[in-house]
């Protein structure tokens, strides 16, 4: 009975030692399990160093138009062309102005001939040379010059904007030629101003102290010096040339005297051009004496006033040039008197100077009566008249 409960034992044994050393394949995967809990964070690490930009990229396509917007509501309507215009350029008032024009210096250009093409000259000389110089050039020569004609002066629009009643090429301030004084006539008068000035000072030919001679080689030759003491009058043009008009009427230009005339307020324009007659006023530039009445009311002759004070002026420039003729400062050509050639003393200069500005002015006395009559006292001083 032992043996067989030993015997079922080991039999036991040994089928339990088979069964665990010959396992079968796995079994298929049994479900997944529930996801266990999720871990702590950790601790945040540390910001990295920025990158570099990267490049622009590339424009995108424009956006369509917007809608337009409404019109504005439009604006009155300006002044009438035609009524503007012919407020000065009708038929009768334009044959009024050329046939006034027609009996003018300016119309007559006698210099264009022998001035109009120089470029020292030409300026105020040809109406070419005149544009130009209004337009800032340099002075040129001119090829082809011209009298001076309507658009010599006229032109441009823009002064009516400044109160002026006809359009002027310009109005602005000049600067004198001989020694860059600014002058203001305010306005109109400033136009004429430009041409109507002396040239040289007496301080030009005070400075020339040698003469000189030039052959056909272009050598130059000393003739000889001007001694101390005396002045050269190296021209027959010498003097302030020809049109000194704005510098006496402001008392400029002389030996001996200065001062400036009740007339430097009014300007050229309101006696050259003012009322006129069928000779007279406008652009003539022969000044109508009507227009003397509107200051000088108290005179009741204004003719006979005006033709003895120039006869006044006359007799004492006269005297003048006899005792300047002496002296070898002046020549004469018929009724003319002119500069002559020639070395004169210091004092004779002086006289010879006085004279000269109160000839080429031109007004015998009008323009600026003090000044003028004052620069004839200084030169009968000097000449012992």
């Amino acid at each position: 009975m032992l043996k067989r409960v030993l015997f079922s034992g080991v039999m036991v044994g040994l089928m339990l030692i088979f069964t665990v050393s010959c396992e079968g394949p796995p079994g298929p995967a049994g479900p997944a399990g529930q996801d266990g809990l999720n871990g702590s964070d950790g601790i945040n690490g540390t910001n990295g160093q920025d990158g570099e930009d990267g490049q622009n990229g590339s424009d995108g396509v424009d956006g369509s138009d917007g809608v337009d917007g409404q019109d504005g509501q439009d604006g009155q309507d300006g002044a009438d062309g035609n009524l503007t215009c012919l407020s000065c350029h009708t038929r009768a008032n334009m044959a009024s102005i050329d046939e006034l024009f027609a009996l003018s210096g300016h119309y007559a250009g006698s210099y264009v001939g022998y001035a109009g093409s120089r470029a020292s000259c030409a300026r105020c000389h040809s109406h070419e040379g005149f544009i130009d110089y209004v337009a800032g050039y340099g002075d040129e020569d001119v090829a082809y010059p011209s009298a001076f004609k309507c658009g010599t002066c006229h032109g441009d629009h823009r002064s009516l904007e400044d109160d002026i009643s006809a359009p002027l090429q310009t109005i602005e301030a000049i600067t004198l030629l001989v020694d860059g004084t600014t002058l203001d006539l305010a306005g109109r008068s400033n136009l004429c101003a430009n041409c109507h000035q002396a040239r040289r000072g007496y301080d030009y030919y005070e400075s020339i102290d040698s003469v000189w001679t030039h052959d056909v080689n272009g050598n130059d030759s000393l003739l000889f010096l001007v001694p101390g003491g005396s002045v050269y009058i190296n021209s027959s043009h010498a003097g302030p040339h020809l049109g000194p008009q704005a510098n006496t009427l402001m008392g400029l230009g002389g030996y001996g005297t200065s001062g400036i005339g009740a007339h430097s307020n009014i300007g050229c324009v309101r006696c050259h051009m003012g009322e006129t007659t069928l000779t007279e006023g406008g652009h003539s530039f022969v000044p109508n004496l009507a227009n003397c009445t509107n200051c000088h009311g108290a005179i009741t002759d204004m003719e006979s006033f005006t033709r003895a004070f120039q006869d006044g002026v006359s007799a004492r420039m006269n005297a003048i040039a006899v005792a300047l003729i002496s002296a070898g400062a002046l020549q004469q050509n018929d009724s003319h008197y002119y500069p002559r050639i020639s070395t004169v003393s210091e004092d004779e200069f002086k006289a010879f100077w006085n004279y000269m500005v109160v000839q080429e002015d031109g007004s015998l006395g009008i323009h600026n009566p003090g000044y003028l009559n004052g620069l004839l006292t200084y030169a009968e001083a000097k000449l012992g008249l």
